[in-house]
């Protein structure tokens, strides 16, 4: 069994330029993942001239090339969570930034030549208890009636036709949604921004950035300990899940959690056309969560979720994912593992995604919550608009409140307590359905 993930088969992250030779840009974006490389698209399509990404990792080494390649652009709230945090003109603000983001993607990727496995086939989210089935009734009925017919809610007899399991109460089916290969992706972002000019910069850690005049210095130090200093117009920070102790304002208000996933062997492609028709991408509602779906070419289960709540190596976190897979589909026992890898998701304490500008003006974008593909690639296109200072963009989620706790760094030693209160949660949802 291989410990690198099953997408890097045919698309490895790559390093890119190295050194530097000249000391000063329009831009500096920290992270070459999917915000950083959209963000550099960004303002590079808008005329910004020397935009430099830089990243301590290979060109999308990070969650850009390791998750599970759905794209959905549900939040994790609903409009009355976020009327309550924010007001409720700001609230539909935010929902409507959600709202945008597959859309955008889509706009985005219409201008990428190197393909990446677009799949628009549709998801399908298994429906954990009955409670479940009535909210997301309510949720589909509130709905305009344009909008409602890209939803389809199937009860337990009728889901089979959809996702061939036993252990949902039924399904919800959303037929504008769909999935991709994530690691050709962030490659084919890379090649577009370096196509319109963008310089891409990796082994070169971001060790913090001091005011110069309009601008800042930012310091860089690569593996080998040698430094060196960028003047740039503007800083953006886009290291999401992977921000290190040297932005301690960042990590006071993010949750990065491991996410781990497992690759089978090609397995006959009628086989798992059985167990997921058309290859539609699949979650469920759970809070310890499955996401799974198969290869681009429909041979492969690829079965993602939290299989433990502390650090964890790819072998441990196989153990417990094949367990679970087993669990949504019998069937598959005495299928062999071939590959297991983790990376970082990134959490809000509020579960919203967080754009703005801390108190050294540097710019931020981050916490994804769980919907990485398509919010990352449109924060980034946010993220640029907010530090280019295109008119109304302060609206949505640029400039909300980002939460934090006073006591805590940025290891979130308290994740073993919440996979416990998780756990009790999704069996009492059966105990009391």
């Amino acid at each position: 069994m291989k410990t690198t993930p099953f997408w890097w088969e045919e698309a490895e992250p790559e390093h890119s330029e190295r050194s530097f030779d000249n000391d000063s840009c329009g831009a500096l974006i920290v992270g070459a993942g999917y915000t950083g490389l959209s963000a550099a698209i960004t303002m590079a399509e808008a005329g910004i001239s020397n935009v430099f990404v830089v990243d301590a990792m290979r060109i999308g080494e990070g969650a850009s090339s390791r998750n599970g390649g759905q794209i959905g652009n549900a939040p994790k709230f609903d409009l009355a969570y976020a009327s309550r945090k924010f007001g409720e003109k700001r609230a539909r603000e935010i929902m409507d930034d959600y709202e945008q983001a597959m859309p955008f993607l889509l706009q985005r990727a219409a201008t990428l030549t190197d393909p990446f496995d677009l799949n628009l086939t549709g998801s399908v989210v298994g429906l954990h208890s009955r409670r479940d089935m009535r909210k997301l009734q309510q949720i589909r009925d509130s709905l305009p009636a344009e909008k409602r017919a890209d939803f389809e809610l199937l009860d337990e007899a009728d889901m089979r036709r959809v996702l061939n399991t036993g252990i949902y109460r039924g399904a919800l089916v959303k037929h504008d949604q769909g999935g991709l290969h994530p690691a050709k992706y962030v490659r084919a972002l890379a090649n577009r921004a370096r196509a319109l000019g963008v310089r891409i910069f990796t082994g070169w850690r971001y060790m913090g950035a001091d005011r110069d005049g309009g601008g800042h210095l930012v310091r860089l130090a690569d593996a080998s300990g040698q430094t060196a200093v960028i003047r740039a117009d503007k800083v953006l920070l886009g290291a999401n899940g992977y921000a290190g102790p040297e932005l301690p304002w960042l990590r006071q208000r993010i949750i990065p959690m491991q996410s781990y996933m497992i690759a089978t062997e090609p397995l006959p492609f009628a086989r798992l056309e059985e167990l997921i028709p058309l290859n539609r991408m699949a979650g469920d509602t759970k809070h310890i969560l499955y996401y799974y779906r198969r290869s681009p070419d429909g041979t492969r289960m690829l079965f993602g979720g939290r299989a433990r709540f502390r650090d964890s190596t790819e072998e441990e976190s196989a153990q417990g994912l094949q367990r679970f897979m087993l669990h949504t589909f019998p069937s598959l026992k005495g299928v062999d593992i071939t590959h297991s890898w983790l990376g970082n998701v990134c959490f809000a304490f509020d579960f919203v995604t967080h754009l703005g500008r801390m108190e050294d003006g540097v710019y931020y974008s981050s916490c994804c919550n769980g919907n990485g593909i398509a919010m990352a690639t449109f924060m980034g296109h946010r993220a640029a608009e907010m530090v280019m200072g295109v008119p109304g963009h302060d609206r949505g989620v640029v400039n909300t409140h980002f939460p934090r706790l006073w006591f805590y760094n940025g290891s979130p030693w308290f994740l073993p307590m919440v996979g416990n209160w998780y756990r009790f949660l999704d069996r009492s949802a059966r105990w009391f359905d």
